[in-house]
């Protein structure tokens, strides 16, 4: 295989594998195919895909917040709250992502300036986080059925297509912008990949890694009320055990857990497998008690895989100098 080919395979990766996996799908089960059914994939992870566009950043800068799910859901309370009290939806909204943006703060000082592990960091504000959304909401389910304005944003439909699915697109042009197209996106970058030389770089690298939590409290909670909305309710443990997706989504994408290394469109690949995975393992209707084994088997799979197109690539020196 000559340089050409390797760079072709290695660039269009992420593609090759969702074309492998949608294969093989629609020759296991014919409803896969269909314009409806993708429409639904998209529908499905559409949540923990804005989460995974903020989360990212912090993971790209070296870290990780295992606090997005308690995130998600306390800024859910918090909109369902204002929205009882007859507070307009743009102050609803608004108080929601800066409930998010305030704990990814708190999490970004304590790791980089209090010098807390971050998963120690996380853990502990993910726990703090569900005892305030449990005492905001008295340790109830909040309905908000009859707000029809706010509930539009996760059940709602423009030309056909759900609502939430533009909102992950907006996350998503959001962060490959700011990620791509600025100088703080490479400075999270250079941050990730050596945070020492960086600091002698005269780069802020505390001021990195806290912008890098907020963008993820941000994301989080802009998930948050996306998912409240959907589910017409709002409660302590409404997503609960979405920082794994997320996490899972992101690694699985290409992004390093050690820093440095990653890219917007790699974590949306990510964000899709899985939504396949579940999708798949529903319509051929594999046991649900099969489906956290299946789901890890071939997430395993695609990381090792990627691992491998990225080691054969450095090898053959078509990426040396480079940033993957």
């Amino acid at each position: 295989m000559n340089e050409k080919s390797k760079r072709a395979s290695y660039e269009y990766r992420y593609v090759i594998i969702l074309m492998v996996v949608m294969i093989l799908l629609t020759v296991a089960t014919p409803k896969f195919f269909s314009a409806n059914n993708f429409l639904n994939i998209l529908w499905a992870v559409s949540i923990v895909g804005i989460i995974s566009m903020g989360a990212t950043f912090v993971i790209l800068v070296g870290k990780i917040d295992l606090s997005v799910g308690q995130t998600s859901a306390l800024s859910g309370i918090v909109a369902a709250v204002l929205l009882k009290s007859g507070v307009t939806l743009f102050i609803v909204i608004l108080a929601a992502l800066l409930t998010g943006a305030i704990i990814g703060i708190i999490n970004g000082v304590f790791v980089s300036y209090l010098k807390i592990p971050e998963f120690i960091t996380t853990l502990a504000t993910g726990s703090i986080i569900t005892g305030i959304a449990q005492i905001v909401s008295n340790g109830k389910t909040i309905s908000i059925m009859n707000e029809k304005e706010y509930i539009f944003l996760g059940s709602g439909k423009l030309a056909g297509i759900p609502v939430p699915i533009y909102c992950f697109i907006f996350a998503f042009i959001i962060a490959y912008v700011l990620l791509s197209k600025t100088v703080y996106g490479r400075k999270c970058y250079m941050v990730g990949g050596n945070p020492k030389a960086s600091s002698v770089s005269n780069i802020p690298v505390k001021k990195t890694i806290i912008l890098a939590y907020m963008l993820s409290g941000i994301a989080a909670a802009f998930g948050g009320i996306v998912l409240s909305a959907l589910n017409q309710q709002a409660n302590a443990s409404a997503a609960s055990g979405y920082e794994l997706d997320v996490i899972a989504a992101i690694v699985i994408g290409g992004t390093s857990m050690s820093g440095g290394v990653g890219t917007i469109p790699g974590t949306i690949f990510g964000v899709v497998l899985i939504g396949l995975i579940n999708n798949g393992l529903n319509l051929l209707s594999v046991p649900g008690t099969w489906h956290p084994v299946m789901k890890g088997i071939i997430i395993i799979v695609a990381v090792a895989f990627n691992n491998y197109s990225v080691k054969f690539m450095q090898s053959g020196k078509v990426l040396k100098g480079e940033r993957i």
